[in-house]
């Protein structure tokens, strides 16, 4: 038997007794560790945000109104994809990995799994990782998927908007991909310390005034490369399309719930010929290089560079909380937007 985490209703935690039947071939078992809230998606479904609320997703890939009948949001059964499990029994045909095994796997949070061998998702990790290390590899892989994206080559000059998770783990990324200068846009004064103690990037404080004037002005009246967009906020993707200059790309990472008021596409968006490219690396999204990059590649590479220590994921935890408590946690994430990652320990 284990217990799977629920939202009952927006702002309300339950959970649920789920049995857990002994693996079958192909199939391993495994009991949590870890496991990480999404301060993104996630948190937008707790808080009743979520445009599943009023409307579907359906053939074609479209959204379109709910009708009468349609199946409302709650209870929300998938809250949570960062899962740390060590394997305890396995199936028959499962050569890859046995009992004693820590993975990785895009898990809603429960009490333990039954997983997929096969699952290109569920990666292996080496004995001396951390969980809390490896358990910002989702969050690492969208970072990854958008510095790709972003097609930064050697010597450019980046801006990345939002010093959240994704944001601090883009800036990284973009100088392991060979970008000259990264510019990192946080109004957040301990996320700009933060990601100055991970790298050499320039940070840009709001309350200075116009970031993209400051920007310019640093580049010796030069618009950047590319920006990168990851707080989320749709001001903030108004001003990365600013900041980008004629010609200039905008990737936009964040997720972007509720209207777009703040998007002034009458403004630099037209007046620049600005190009947007959205960066999702799951909802059976394929990279922008499907032959050479799918979703499995991505997590593996990012969490090589994580063993290596290529990307500094240390200090990122700032709260761990008992998984009978997950409530405690989101209500903190709903306080307290500073909070870098929360974790729910099992």
């Amino acid at each position: 038997m284990a217990q799977h985490l629920i939202f009952a209703e927006p702002l309300r935690v339950a959970y649920e007794d789920v049995n857990l039947a002994a693996p079958g071939p192909g199939q391993l078992q495994a009991r949590t560790l870890l496991s990480g809230i999404s301060h993104g998606t996630e948190m937008v479904t707790f808080l009743g945000k979520s445009q599943f609320a009023d409307m579907k997703f359906v053939e074609g890939r479209f959204y379109v109104p709910k009708e009468p009948g349609d199946p409302g949001n709650y209870p929300f059964r998938y809250a949570g994809y960062d899962l740390i499990s060590e394997v305890v029994a396995v199936g028959p045909e499962v050569r890859e990995f046995a009992p004693g095994d820590r993975v990785f796997s895009p898990t809603p949070h429960r009490t333990a799994s039954l997983l997929k061998a096969e699952d290109c998702e569920i990666v292996k990790l080496a004995p001396p990782t951390r969980p809390e290390d490896a358990i910002m590899l989702s969050l690492a892989t969208v970072a990854f998927t958008a510095v790709q994206d972003a097609e930064i080559k050697l010597g450019d000059h980046v801006v990345v908007f939002g010093g959240g998770m994704v944001g601090q783990l883009t800036v990284q990324l973009a100088f392991l991909r060979g970008a000259g200068r990264v510019f990192l846009v946080e109004p957040n004064a301990g996320r700009r310390k933060m990601a100055e103690a991970k790298s050499p990037v320039e940070t840009i404080d709001l309350l200075a005034g116009h970031p993209g004037m400051q920007i310019y002005q640093r580049l010796g009246k030069k618009h950047p490369d590319v920006v990168i967009e990851c707080s989320g906020v749709v001001k903030a993707l108004n001003d990365a399309i600013a900041v980008s200059g004629v010609a200039g790309t905008v990737v936009a990472v964040g997720y972007y719930p509720g209207p777009a008021t703040d998007l002034m596409l009458c403004a630099e968006f037209l007046t620049n010929r600005v190009t947007i490219k959205a960066s999702m690396n799951v909802w059976d999204c394929p990279s922008r290089w499907p032959l050479q990059w799918d979703r499995g590649r991505n997590l593996r590479t990012v969490l090589g560079l994580i063993e290596a220590g290529k990307l500094n994921v240390d200090g990122f935890v700032s709260l761990r909380v008992p998984f009978t408590e997950a409530q405690r946690a989101y209500e903190a994430i709903q306080r307290d937007a500073s909070h870098m990652k929360v974790v729910l320990t099992y």
